[in-house]
């Protein structure tokens, strides 16, 4: 009877830890959603980036690492946004935990100067899309028990950024294509505006890293009066006092942009990209013309 009772109790055990969902950790509220998305229940995600954290300025502290252990998949952006990574790795067990860097298989864009690839690769759907499938792959492997689930969230998640894709460019209909600049903080929607077929001209780099170079504000200027700019676009998570001194020079609008992907009232990819598609159209469409019956 006690030989019964062991082997009922291994094999409940054993039915339990094999129901237990599997840990996935990620350095991006984006790639947790990602995750979340693909893996439904049979994953648990631990999101590591804290609420009000700075893309740029984050690196794990050690309760953020020791919430990392026993993942199977450790999300990362790549392309450059977590230098931490090394220590990280060197921090984990690697051989229980693989760190994935989801934007390493994303085809590079580069900024207007051609000096370096623009890392912010989520402003764009279809990469999004792309990295779900590298996503799908990993889960699958890490847990080949539940593979046709994966694949029908993968499937259902992939159709949800063709959603995006195709809402974005509906959107941007309003835009004539001679009005299809998009003057940014920073060097972080190249992706954005090849899927959408803007210039972009971003600020940073030309007049805020170069403080008090009058010159090459000047020339700013004058670049974006020539083209006839009728709005630029700030970072909501960084200061606007740079660029909104710039938009009262030139008489025209500023407006912020969710760029990072990191803002908690935009706590979904596509709250995110619904409010920078409609916030982009807003600032850059022509007004409605008033019909005749309204003029009178």
């Amino acid at each position: 009877m006690r030989i019964v009772l062991t082997l009922c109790l291994i094999f409940v055990l054993g039915m339990v830890a094999q129901a237990a969902p599997t840990k996935v950790a990620s350095l991006h509220p984006l790639l947790s959603e990602m995750a979340s998305s693909l893996g439904g229940d049979k994953i648990k995600v631990v999101n590591l980036f804290p609420e009000n954290g700075n893309l740029h300025d984050f690196s794990p502290t050690s309760a953020e690492v020791s919430a990392a252990v026993g993942a199977k998949l450790l999300l990362a952006c790549g392309k450059g946004i977590e230098p931490y990574l090394g220590d990280l790795k060197d921090s984990l067990n690697t051989k229980r935990t693989r760190i994935l860097e989801l934007g390493a298989d994303i085809p590079d864009v580069m900024v207007p100067d051609g000096s370096r690839p623009d890392p912010h690769w989520w402003n764009s759907p279809e990469n999004m899309k792309r990295a779900s499938r590298t996503l799908l792959m990993a889960l699958c492997e890490a847990d080949p028990a539940n593979k046709a689930t994966f694949e029908a969230n993968q499937k259902k998640y992939a159709d949800n950024m063709d959603r995006m894709l195709s809402m974005g460019k509906m959107i941007m209909r309003r835009i004539p294509q001679e009005q299809r600049v998009l003057v940014t903080a920073h060097a972080a929607m190249c992706h954005f505006c090849r899927d959408f077929n803007f210039t972009p001209i971003p600020v940073h780099g030309i007049a805020m890293e170069s403080e008090g170079d009058t010159a090459s504000l000047a020339r700013l200027i004058a670049t974006l009066r020539e083209k006839q700019i009728k709005c630029i676009f700030t970072e909501v998570n960084s200061s606007p006092k740079a660029l909104d001194n710039i938009a009262r020079e030139l008489g025209i609008k500023s407006r912020p942009l969710v760029m990072d992907g990191i803002y908690p009232r935009m706590n979904t990819y596509e709250k995110m990209f619904l409010f920078n598609t409609g916030i982009i159209a807003s600032g850059l469409a022509p007004a409605k013309k008033k019909n005749a019956e309204q003029a009178k």
